[in-house]
């Protein structure tokens, strides 16, 4: 019996960090793991131990440390589900002990700590001492490598969550709350509203389709914690008369995400690197494809494992709103039909036991 103790931000499914966490957590039982969870976001479920303070201070940062330790002592492996702070825990968690340790690399937090002398030297000892470090894309792959070069990279890309599809009924009651009739084309964007996330250069295309579909919505899902971001759209759309076109959502149940998911004719989110401020892959990509939705995302980035270019969708050049305007035409000028079954198909490809049997196979692996 494998016992693993996980270190992660949250398990929070209303998050992107939170479904991936949340999802590998749930497979594990299919292959009799045990494991405990330490957060610094809590739940309320049993299994998890939300004990970490959030990284403000030197303080803060060697308090978990100690209680981290403190908690590993009765577990085989320690997997910390990305880079800063969670696999320094991991790291001092597993020095001088009989302790596999593994880490996932997911992105930002995978690579930026790098550029900080400190945190380099850190994040340089954890990533050298693990076994292995699960990269979520290619892209974050060669982030890493460009920082670190680690001979222990390898690319396990992640799951497709699948939500239910509602029932007719439940589709009318939506179409009438978000007063939706026969609006076409409808977009959508699914993630926190900032500035990483392009929702800026993918609303500037958009526009570009006003006078040939004068009643298209443009539905934008997602945290608006960026007041600043959130003004800058606002006011774009002000000034470009398509303040009725465009809605932001700031919060969404799973309900309402599997409506917009139905309701929909393409998904996009054009991502943009900002430094070493980038996607790291684009689960919500998988989420738009189960349901059949043409994606539109960015060059460059996480998000090219995250859909097949010219298959089930098109990748376009970052901060360039007629690269995506023109991207967006060629979908709307396609059969339809087509897009939903490439898109189902390659959603398909994806599991999260695909994702936590390549993680088994590691974690079973004789010292």
């Amino acid at each position: 019996m494998i016992k693993i103790l996980v270190i992660t931000h949250d398990i929070n499914n209303k998050s992107g960090w939170g479904r991936y966490s949340s999802s590998i957590l749930k497979e594990y039982l299919k292959f009799g793991l045990v494991y405990k969870v330490v957060t610094e976001k809590g739940s309320n479920q049993s299994n998890e131990l939300n004990i970490l303070s959030p990284t403000i201070s030197v303080f803060k940062l060697i308090s978990n440390i100690f209680k981290v330790r403190k908690l590993a002592k009765d577990f085989d492996i320690i997997h910390a589900f990305d880079g800063w702070p969670y696999a320094v825990y991991g790291y001092f968690s597993s020095l001088g002990r009989n302790k596999k340790l593994f880490i996932s690399g997911v992105g930002t937090y995978s690579v930026d700590p790098f550029n900080f002398k400190c945190k380099k030297w850190l994040m340089k000892k954890a990533f050298i001492r693990a076994e292995k470090i699960f990269c979520i894309s290619d892209y974050t792959k060669k982030k890493i490598s460009e920082k670190l070069k680690p001979s222990n990279l390898l690319t396990v890309l992640l799951g497709a969550t699948r939500l239910n599809l509602l029932s007719d009924e439940e589709v009318s009651k939506f179409k009438i709350e978000y007063k939706l009739k026969d609006h076409y084309p409808v977009f959508l964007t699914v993630g926190a509203i900032k500035s990483r996330k392009g929702q800026y250069y993918s609303l500037q295309a958009i526009t570009q389709l006003k006078s040939k579909y004068p009643d298209f919505r443009y539905f934008i899902i997602g945290s608006d914690a960026d007041k600043k971001y959130v003004d800058k759209i606002k006011k774009y759309c002000h000034n470009n008369k398509i303040s009725d076109n465009v809605i932001i959502i700031n919060k969404a149940s799973d309900k309402v995400l599997s409506f917009f998911y139905q309701r929909s004719d393409v998904f996009i989110m054009t991502s943009v690197n900002n430094g070493d401020y980038f996607e790291g892959f684009g689960l919500v990509f998988l989420e738009a494809a189960t349901f059949g939705l043409p994606v539109i995302g960015s060059k460059n980035c996480g998000i090219e494992d995250a859909l097949q270019n010219g298959y089930n969708g098109y990748l376009a050049e970052q901060r360039q709103p007629n690269d995506i305007y023109d991207k967006i035409i060629k979908v709307l000028a396609s059969d339809q039909e087509q897009w939903k079954h490439h898109s189902q198909e390659f959603a398909s490809r994806f599991s999260w036991y695909k994702t936590v049997s390549k993680y088994y196979e590691y974690y079973s692996q004789k010292n």
